[in-house]
């Protein structure tokens, strides 16, 4: 086990701060479902035939597309600081944890359960977790196992350690993605929830994860993603879009695809049964409650001043905003990924 900052401990909950306005329908391939708060548009593509608590994978090729949304610990409201300043001021880690789940983050988070396929006795690493916000309701779930969340934010864990409400079977241990202080072959389980596009070596952190997980473990990813590039516009895009939220959030973040994602764990060695892509639509005043949305907007707007061609694809892509005075209404939709790797027996 490790050895570095370890505070074993139980307090924390899950990941997320945003509040909501997603609309849609959500249907799975091989059953048709209704999802209600919040309602999304899911294809869940298995490379296996497994049960996932009554949901039935087929198999098919998996296809992201949509859009992303930033985070593990990625905020709107850190001026003054620069990225990883944030995450090791305790002002901001108290801010981040005081921040309530909106009902996307609490389906995805159900989405992230599934997909780790728990008996209750698992020891699980909890990457990147912040101020453990995604532990409280995982934890719920384990009898006699454990979840050990790692960040290298110290004020982070610091929130979650002296949490007054602390979680059940949760500890949490200082200490980089890409450089984990465990042995090979502790975990049962890992994920990462929001967290994937802040790592600058993300073939670093998924070999990492690869190496502490026991064989036949599995490994989760919960992350925002974008539209798959299909001609030059679509990557001029994408170059636009990471630019402007590496103003705040780091030279290292970088939106993935649906597809990338798959690639960067079959390059580590994992198996990739299974990938579910999510998609939640909004309409609405103003980008209040869609992560990192104000951002999402920045970016849009500069566009249409800089470069009509690729806010017409960001419009078609993403999301539609019409600006009246200091507001704008917004209609569009975000997708998520959830995908599971497992190491080779």
């Amino acid at each position: 086990m490790a050895d570095e900052h370890k505070h074993g401990h139980k307090g924390e909950h899950a990941h997320g701060h945003d509040h909501g306005h997603d609309h849609g329908h959500s249907q799975s391939h091989g059953e048709h479902k209704q999802d209600h708060e919040p309602k999304a548009h899911s294809h869940d593509h298995g490379h296996e035939h497994e049960h996932s608590h009554g949901e039935h994978s087929h198999s098919h090729d998996a296809h992201g597309h949509g859009h992303g949304h930033a985070h593990g610990h990625s905020h709107d409201h850190g001026h003054g600081l620069d990225h990883k300043s944030r995450f090791h001021d305790p002002a901001h880690a108290r801010d981040f944890d005081s921040r309530g789940l909106s009902d996307m983050r609490t389906d995805l988070t159900e989405k992230l359960i599934e997909a780790l396929t728990l008996k209750g006795g698992e020891a699980i690493l909890d990457l990147a977790t912040g101020t453990g916000r995604v532990a409280r309701p995982l934890s719920k779930k384990l009898k006699g196992g454990r979840i050990v969340g790692v960040d290298e934010a110290m004020a982070m864990l610091d929130v979650g350690h002296h949490h007054k409400d602390p979680i059940e079977h949760y500890e949490q241990s200082a200490g980089q993605a890409d450089k984990l202080p465990f042995k090979t072959g502790t975990f049962d389980r890992a994920f990462v929830s929001f967290s994937l596009h802040h790592f600058g070596n993300p073939a670093g952190v998924v070999a990492e994860v690869l190496r502490v997980l026991k064989p036949s473990g599995r490994f989760v990813v919960v992350d925002p993603i974008i539209e798959e590039a299909k001609d030059a516009v679509d990557s001029a895009l994408e170059a636009k879009i990471n630019q402007v939220f590496r103003r705040t959030h780091g030279d290292g973040f970088k939106f993935h695809t649906s597809s990338s994602i798959q690639r960067l764990l079959s390059k580590a060695g994992y198996r990739v049964p299974r990938v579910n892509v999510l998609s939640y639509s909004f309409n609405q005043e103003g980008m209040d409650g869609i992560p990192t949305g104000r951002h999402w907007l920045e970016a849009a707007l500069e566009l249409e001043k800089e470069a009509p061609e690729l806010a017409e694809r960001m419009k078609k892509n993403y999301f539609t905003w019409h600006s009246h005075g200091d507001h704008a209404h917004v209609k569009g939709s975000f997708s998520y990924a959830v995908i599971t790797g497992v190491k080779p027996a």
